[in-house]
């Protein structure tokens, strides 16, 4: 009786239970990566959106400035021409 746990142990039965106790742990593991990876996504969306935002803002700021640059060199042709 004593021979046959030992084998057990030993045997089949001890390394099913080391590889289930060791897959166990690699997906603990696992969930934590891909919660890390999601909190991260997170964070990287809301950088981008602040970009793309201040990217906005300043395309507005140079088509206005370039408006202008356009105005004053056709009011300068104009006058030129008189």
């Amino acid at each position: 009786m004593n021979q046959e746990i030992i084998k057990m142990i030993l045997g089949q039965g001890g390394a099913l239970v080391l590889c289930c106790v060791f897959l166990y742990w690699v997906m603990s593991q696992y969930q934590i990566l891909v919660q890390t990876m999601i909190d991260d996504h997170g964070q990287d969306r809301i950088v981008y959106q602040e970009t793309m935002s201040s990217l906005t803002n300043q395309m507005t700021v140079l088509n206005s400035n370039l408006e202008k640059i356009s105005t004053d060199i056709t009011t300068i042709k104009q006058q030129s021409q008189k």
